[in-house]
């Protein structure tokens, strides 16, 4: 079954020790079509993701959310640890709830007035990839019709305490971000995706070799087996995922995609994961 791009967003800001991260009450209160009070910075990136990519867009009334991070809304974590662990104190009621991703997918469908399924999954270093997956499959089963699917990162200062939990280096600069897609089953006249399996790598290169093209796109995702990625940008000349961004977020998969989808280049773009073990997934969308 062939899935459709229909729509992409990308917000993506640098932060270091020296900058204050932006404010976003305005960009989300002119982008939204609800007015939203006392919402946290996590659902406000994902509010703004979400609003620009489907705009004026009206929805298919089952389009399901699909909203995927590496750390999650970590900064109401990190408030409720340090009022319950730190000042022995009962959490205050609005970051105990907001500790959940699934709030950030209430008001994003709130906002885009949307009834359907909805879905937060977190994975450390492969959030794009476990949403997409989740998001083609239901369009495949045609349990839904649309899928909109986000990935969203927040920075919380101070800055060396973040990178401490992501186990960086501390020259190593970060950002936050939100990055959405809106998918629809057989719509014509937009990019389309395909999601291919491989037990064996062997099978993935002689795929990519029968598809390949100059002028195309390839990302390495981060958690790709070294050996194989290695093989993979030395034969077609693409850059590692480090090479992509001068900061860095946990899911920078995401990021690299939604530039190049709005970069409005032509030629196939390709995403790689995998290992030995796990075996080999491929998301390939066409010019």
């Amino acid at each position: 079954m062939t899935m459709k791009w229909l729509a992409v967003s990308h917000y993506f800001c640098p932060v270091n020790e020296n900058t204050h991260l932006p404010p976003l009450d305005a960009a989300v209160k002119s982008t939204c079509r609800e007015p939203f009070r006392r919402v946290d910075r996590f659902i406000q990136l994902a509010l703004l993701g979400s609003a620009r990519c489907v705009q004026d867009r009206i929805l298919s009334p089952d389009c399901g959310i699909y909203i995927g991070s590496g750390l999650g809304p970590i900064g109401n974590n990190i408030e409720t640890q340090q009022q319950l662990i730190r000042d022995g104190e009962i959490p205050k009621p609005f970051n105990f709830i907001n500790t959940l991703g699934a709030s950030a997918c209430f008001y994003v469908a709130k906002n885009l007035s949307l009834n359907g399924q909805n879905y937060f999954i977190s994975r450390r270093r492969g959030s794009l990839q476990a949403v997409l997956s989740a998001a083609t499959v239901d369009l495949s089963l045609r349990t839904i019709r649309q899928a909109l699917v986000g990935v969203v990162e927040e920075v919380v200062f101070p800055v060396s305490e973040h990178r401490l939990r992501q186990g960086l280096r501390d020259d190593v600069a970060l950002a936050e971000g939100s990055h959405w897609f809106l998918l629809q089953a057989d719509e014509s006249g937009s990019r389309s995706m395909v999601t291919k399996r491989f037990v064996e790598y062997g099978a993935l290169e002689v795929f990519l070799k029968s598809v390949w093209c100059v002028g195309d796109r390839l990302c390495c995702a981060s958690m790709m087996g070294k050996t194989e990625a290695d093989n993979i940008q030395s034969c077609y000349s693409v850059e590692s995922m480090s090479d992509q961004f001068s900061a860095f977020h946990d899911s920078l998969e995401a990021a690299w995609l939604a530039s190049c989808m709005m970069s409005h280049e032509k030629g196939k773009i390709f995403l790689i994961d995998g290992d030995s073990e796990r075996g080999w997934s491929l998301f390939y969308f066409g010019s």
